[in-house]
């Protein structure tokens, strides 16, 4: 095997292709970042390839065809640069122009403000990227609304999960730390993220091993802003709006740079007071109120959220080689959930049975990150990484519930201590401690190969308490339908990846990687032996990207990759929370973990995208399912497997430039899917097509204004036993651009035909449980009059040199070059 490697590496070490390269500095001999550097054929002077030098000054043009050439590099700080020609052959097909010094500006500019909008979307190997500032619609609005935006991502109507792609199972990043927390919960974090914060979403389908292997969908990685600009600057941004309740915010950042040391702060808060409202009718066996029962329900939620985050950070880089960085993040929310419920259950001509009820709850959330990272370049083309990151999360909530439950002569129905009890209350209190450490590798053995490799450890440790108390006799007890008794439980992770990048030839690229995971989740303190987890997962992940470049302008990909979705904490325990009367949720410990196998063909062609993904899911995880439970009286609302699903997902993305001032982006994520159910008393499968469309206009109109108009469109889709209705939104965006930098404003309105109305049907495919036959509406806020958002934002500060770039943001340059 020994030899083997070591033929396969000199391969790849005596193959050679052409290439250009070299490094600019200035007259003190610091390296000039971000330099636009030109390929010029010297016949005609016709533009062969672009790029930006790199936060050390270097660049590269690679593979470049045999011929004679110019390169030409310009500044804003610098006088602009030409080399003599010269010639690429055969036998001389490389050509290194060594270091040269820059000489300064005659005259420079004192503040230089540059308008390069990257596009909304991007491809890159793992998936697309949305570059979420070119959007008019970002300013004012959350991180979650932003995904709601996104291609081929779905949000939940009622914030409880994400599909991307038209999958669930997927995983959420903030800048490459994974939020290992309930949907809800991440949901919820997101919801009190400023996005004036944050520069893009990468929407990763089929992530390369470097990445963990968790989300059977796919991760969204949410990337923050990272400031390079030399000298102090920042920015303010003010929102305020309408739809049924007020809405408002205000964000804040400032950034301090000497070059040796880079230092940040940011501070956001959000106030936002909602509306929706539930519709649901049907037919169900409720065993709690006599059995097979027609009922009609109708809900009304007022709530009041309010969050708000900070951070601050530093970058110093004692020497040229070295880059050591902390920061620490801290958000705070508090929603206040106000419910108005009513009921009407008949289970005879002649016997009703009327619910009414009042839901007042408030619920706390916390969340701390520590970051320390220290970067390290050993040799040329030789870097270490060093990461430790500490996350704290705890979410605190009460719901107190008052509430009449009488049958149609007026009689109480129920027992004190049971769910009909006239006054009760739900607790809920989680916190979660999550440690990592990470260490990352990389070493550009030759031109044609670069090998990457690493190691990391999670460790985490929840402990939550849940119940349902009584009031009886003027003192709460517990009701009889259970509690969990202060769970604890742990998780460690411990995971180890290796890649290899070979260029096998001027236009043919391979990475081929591998991650091992080994997983051990435990519980401690569990209140009955129905609660104990015990559990472990050792898998091996490969990967492989194999690119093909046809021509200058288009590419062929061909990928396959292997990913898991564990159950959240949540999703195992069986502790139980309050839903209504007759129904609770609670989690499954028999869960087992989804693991998925993805093969992907994509085409890329300019700035367009195409896509075919087929994937296969084992024990796919299913949420909120009817189930049977312990108390034969009540509807169990808990997360089952599926034995499989399968998927052919075709997508595509068309910008498309109309006129000097009218872009468009025209977008497609849609397949076939098959699915198999078997915890039901019947086994049913299920194949179906569906797909959405996205689409985005920009208009850039005189005097500085420029409109935005986007919308998107799924059809009706199948989720287990329940099928949903298809939907349709229309957005509008307007911006001004005020003279002398005096700022922006801009006025955004979402949902502009008030169409968020979402019909879903439980037990259309085949009978659970309970027999249930139900139709539910929910109407979000905007049902009623549309999302009405102004604006206000100005930066301010010194704007005349970047300084730092990460390899991903200079990546994100060349594609938009």
């Amino acid at each position: 095997m020994k030899y083997l490697i070591i033929s396969f590496l000199l391969f790849f070490g005596q193959s050679s292709f052409a290439q250009v390269s070299g490094k600019f500095v200035d007259a003190t001999g610091q390296p000039v970042s971000f330099a636009t550097i030109i390929l010029l054929d010297s016949t005609d002077n016709a533009l062969i390839k672009s790029t930006l030098t790199n936060d050390k000054g270097t660049f590269r043009f690679e593979p470049v065809g045999q011929g004679r050439y110019i390169v030409k590099v310009s500044d804003m700080t610098h006088e602009t640069w030409s080399s003599p020609v010269f010639e690429l052959t055969g036998t001389k097909p490389s050509k290194n122009l060594g270091i040269i010094e820059l000489k300064a500006a005659s005259k420079q500019l004192s503040e230089v403000t540059i308008v390069a909008n990257k596009p909304l979307v991007q491809q890159e190997p793992g998936g697309m990227v949305v570059n979420v500032q070119s959007s008019i619609l970002t300013k004012g609005s959350s991180v979650l609304q932003v995904l709601q935006r996104s291609p081929g991502v779905i949000v939940n109507p009622q914030n409880t999960g994400i599909t991307l792609n038209g999958k669930a199972g997927v995983m959420v990043m903030l800048d490459g730390k994974l939020m290992r927390m309930s949907m809800p919960q991440v949901l919820t974090l997101l919801n009190g993220i400023s996005a004036d914060d944050i520069e893009k979403v990468e929407l990763l389908n089929t992530p390369p091993a470097k990445y963990d292997a968790d989300g059977n969908a796919g991760l969204i990685n949410i990337v923050t802003k990272k400031n390079k600009q030399r000298g102090t600057n920042g920015s303010a941004t003010v929102t305020a709006g309408y739809s049924q309740g007020e809405k408002g915010s205000v964000n804040a950042s400032i950034n301090h740079n000497t070059g040796k040391v880079g230092l940040r702060a940011s501070y956001s808060y959000a106030h936002d007071r909602g509306h929706s409202e539930l519709f649901a009718s049907g037919t169900e066996i409720v065993p709690a109120i006599g059995g097979q029962t027609e009922f009609l329900y109708k809900g009304l939620g007022k709530p009041l959220a309010k969050y708000q985050d900070a951070e601050i950070g530093a970058d110093i880089r004692p020497n040229q080689k070295t880059t050591v960085g902390a920061s620490i993040y801290f958000a705070a929310g508090t929603d206040h959930n106000n419910n108005y419920n009513h009921g009407h259950y008949a289970l005879k001509p002649d016997s009703v049975l009327l619910f009414n009820s009042y839901l007042d709850g408030i619920n706390h959330t916390y969340n701390t990150i520590g970051s320390i990272n220290l970067e390290r370049e050993l040799t040329k083309g030789e870097k270490i990484n060093f990461d430790a990151d500490y996350i704290y999360y705890k979410n605190n909530g009460q719901t107190n519930v008052q509430s009449t439950f009488v049958d149609n002569y007026g009689n109480l129905a129920g027992a004190g201590d049971s769910l009909y009890a006239p006054r009760q209350r739900d607790l809920a209190s989680t916190a979660i401690k999550v440690s990592v450490l990470k260490a990352d590798y990389s070493k550009q053995i030759n031109p044609n190969l670069k090998f990457e490799a690493g190691v990391k450890g999670t460790f985490t440790r929840s402990n939550s308490v849940s119940g349902i108390e009584n009031m009886q006799n003027g003192q709460w007890v517990l009701s009889s339908v259970g509690v969990s008794n202060n769970l604890v439980t742990k998780e460690m992770i411990g995971a180890g990846y290796a890649t290899l990048n070979a260029k096998l030839d001027t236009a043919t690229s391979l990475i081929i990687g591998a991650r091992y995971e080994y997983s051990h989740n435990s519980t401690d303190n569990a209140s009955n032996a129905q609660y104990d987890i015990d559990r472990k997962l050792k898998k091996l992940f490969p990967s492989v990207f194999l690119t093909r470049k046809l021509n200058d302008h288009s590419e062929l990909q061909l990928s396959y990759t292997k990913r898991v979705s564990r159950p959240s904490y949540s999703d195992l325990a069986s502790y139980v929370t309050y839903n209504d009367p007759v129904s609770v949720f609670t989690g499954n410990p028999a869960l087992k973990p989804t693991i998925t196998d993805n093969i992907k063909l994509a085409y890329n062609y300019h700035d367009y995208v195409f896509s075919v993904l087929f994937s296969r899911d084992k024990d796919v995880i299913l949420q909120t399912q009817i189930s049977t439970g312990p108390s034969k009286g009540l509807v169990y609302l808990a997360p089952q497997n599926a034995p499989y699903q399968n998927n052919i997902t075709v997508q595509t993305s068309i910008p498309v430039k109309i006129t000097s001032w009218w872009e468009g982006r025209y977008g497609f994520v849609g397949g076939w899917r098959q699915y198999k159910v078997d915890y039901t008393p019947q086994t049913f499968i299920k194949s179906y097509f569906a797909g959405s469309v996205d689409f985005s206009e920009t208009f850039k109109l005189p005097k500085s204004i420029s409109v935005e108009v986007s919308g998107y469109a799924y059809s009706p889709a199948y989720y287990a036993t329940s099928r949903s209705n298809g939907n349709s939104m229309l957005n509008l965006g307007i911006k001004k651009e005020l003279n002398n930098n005096k700022g922006s404003f801009q006025l955004s309105v979402t949902d502009l035909l008030s169409s968020a109305s979402y019909y879903s049907y439980i037990g259309h495919l085949t009978r659970d449980a309970f027999n249930s036959q139900v139709q539910v509406r929910y109407n979000a806020e905007s049902r009623s009059f549309p999302f009405v958002k102004l604006t206000y934002y100005r930066s301010f500060g010194t704007k005349n040199k970047a300084q730092r770039k990460d390899d991903n943001a200079s990546k994100d340059e060349r594609g938009r070059l």
